[in-house]
């Protein structure tokens, strides 16, 4: 009886598993590359992820990394990508606002008349922290814009063209 039980519960996921994959594969059918594929639309002041012929906005890159629901609803390798974009968009915006905030300091204690000379070395230190947080910052930041290609690219292979 529980032999019977396990085959029962095994063909139950099986065929569960079958008609989840039945389902996105049906999706994925449907979304061809005209209608589907993601590019990046630059702006003035700011750029945006566009989905298909018509441009339809889908996220824009502000501050910190988006949510982007194409990307993140595909295969596992555009997710590993998307994922690695997120965490290098959001710890590159991180390193510069460090940085920002060691420059600002730097300046603050370097003009300041209640300092004496012997703290300007203070001041000196401060800048070339704040300089390294922004070079990391900025390493991050151009990782992160390799990443989200390679998430787009890889998204817009697994399309199907239209017929």
């Amino acid at each position: 009886m529980l032999l019977s039980a396990s085959r029962l519960w095994s063909a139950t996921l099986a065929a569960g598993s079958l008609l989840i994959f039945r389902g996105s594969a049906a999706q994925t059918a449907t979304c061809t590359y005209d209608r589907c594929a993601l590019r990046l639309q630059y702006r003035l002041f700011s750029t945006r992820v566009v989905q298909g012929a018509e441009a339809t906005p889908v996220a824009r890159l502000g501050l910190f990394a988006p949510h982007i629901s194409p990307l993140e609803t595909s295969a596992d390798t555009i997710q590993l990508h998307y994922q690695s974009f997120r965490s290098h968009r959001n710890a590159g915006v991180l390193f510069v606002l460090l940085g920002v905030a060691a420059g600002g300091a730097a300046l603050i204690v370097y003009s300041s008349d209640i300092w004496s000379n012997n703290d300007r070395g203070t001041a000196t230190g401060l800048l070339l922290l704040g300089t390294g947080f922004t070079i990391a910052g900025t390493v991050n930041s151009q990782r992160s814009a390799d990443e989200l290609q390679q998430a787009i690219w890889l998204y817009n292979r697994s399309l199907t063209t239209a017929r």
